[in-house]
């Protein structure tokens, strides 16, 4: 019995330490769609033209073509992997504050968690009796790291 108590509390304990070792690689760019990666690299800032995607800079913030959040206060906590941002976020015709919850998602991946996007998605799901099944929960979005960019090249 004991034996069994103390191979369920590894099998349940294992992912959680391996999900602790990965780290937020905060001087590369992070994209909403991973092909903007090469795409940025060979068109610069002109990429948001042929493809609808966000990019996630830890330095400036999170931009698209009409959507730009900007970065007050980028928090770490020794020990932990995760981020907690603090923002200024805008679309034509109106500005927000949002809090922003980041964390490992893979070796080359980021959630992010926006506490304004969960709170839309949220009052939406309410109106809206028809729930879209998504593994990544509603209001988080995944990013993926361009190792081969440090920042959008304009031309």
């Amino acid at each position: 019995m004991m034996r069994f108590a103390l191979c369920s509390l590894l099998a349940l304990t294992s992912p959680v330490l391996a999900q602790e070792d990965l780290r937020i690689d905060q001087t590369k760019i992070h994209v909403s769609n991973a092909e903007a990666c090469g795409l940025i690299e060979e068109k610069g800032i002109d990429a948001f033209m042929d493809l609808d995607f966000l990019v996630l800079d830890f330095t400036k913030g999170i931009e698209s073509m009409e959507f730009h959040c900007n970065f007050f206060d980028v928090k770490s906590r020794e020990g932990s992997a995760h981020l907690f941002i603090d923002a200024i976020c805008e679309i034509p015709g109106e500005i927000y504050p949002d809090i922003l919850a980041v964390t490992p998602y893979s070796e080359t991946e980021v959630q992010v968690a926006s506490s304004a996007d969960i709170a839309w998605a949220t009052r939406l799901e309410l109106e809206d009796a028809e729930m879209v099944d998504t593994m990544v929960p509603t209001g988080t979005t995944i990013y993926t790291r361009c190792d081969n960019l440090s920042e959008i090249t304009v031309d």
